[in-house]
């Protein structure tokens, strides 16, 4: 967590200075970013947001900012705070020949969760390979129901940071894993109450070598918002 504070604290104080000398800066969006001077930007139009391609031929950044760009992988956390796992676990309480909606779906009540035990995982059939453990209750009878983590986001590690008004995310592989190496910004303040979106900007590439992800995080270190930062779309 430090180092990632220390990705933004830096992109944020070096807003007026480009950091690496030689580097230039290119503009995507209200935001700006350092990059060798053997990298080229072709941007292109979308939908909802604006894409691009930022790469020396051999790494491939891709971006996307607009208000609808791609917050990547979940924590673990918020995964879980999703309750996704909530829904699995009312098919069992489902009777053949009702026709189920919001109102009459079976309720679930998650009273704790807790990671599994090495006795819990290695469990064979319904628990095996769990992550966590979920202790649910159905018409006052108590019950656990295993919980799997997506393998996108066991296989990476997030970070989160705010600094000021700006949210940050980074996302990297762990290590022995293969994945994409990301790093997402908004504006706190951009939020748009029409399209129920933040102004925010991604930019990321898979698969990078050790010496491409070195590479890759500092340039991630010049994110910054750009003059035309504004919070009107």
């Amino acid at each position: 967590m430090k180092r990632f504070c220390f990705f933004i604290l830096v992109s944020f104080t070096t807003a007026c200075n480009n950091p690496k000398g030689n580097w230039k800066t290119i503009e995507l969006g209200r935001y700006l970013l350092d990059v060798p001077q053997d990298f080229q930007v072709k941007l292109q139009n979308g939908i909802d947001s604006q894409g691009g391609l930022i790469t020396n031929g051999i790494v491939k950044l891709n971006t996307d900012f607009g208000n609808y760009a791609d917050t990547l992988v979940q924590t673990p956390k918020e995964y879980l705070n999703q309750r996704g796992f909530v829904d699995d676990a009312r098919g069992q309480f489902m009777r053949s020949g009702i026709t189920y909606d919001a109102n009459n779906s079976p309720k679930i009540d998650v009273v704790s969760i807790r990671p599994s035990t090495k006795k819990d995982s290695d469990k064979i059939g319904f628990f095996s390979g769990s992550d966590y453990i979920a202790a649910c209750k159905h018409d006052g009878k108590m019950f656990n129901w295993p919980i799997r983590l997506p393998e996108n986001i066991k296989r990476h590690t997030i970070k989160i940071d705010t600094f000021n008004h700006l949210y940050g995310r980074m996302e990297v592989p762990k290590q022995g894993y293969t994945g994409e190496t990301a790093i997402y910004m908004r504006d706190k303040r951009s939020f748009n109450i029409n399209r129920s979106a933040y102004y925010g900007i991604v930019v990321g590439a898979n698969s990078l070598t050790a010496k491409q992800q070195a590479l890759v995080l500092k340039i991630f270190e010049t994110l910054r918002p750009g003059s035309k930062n504004q919070l009107a779309d």
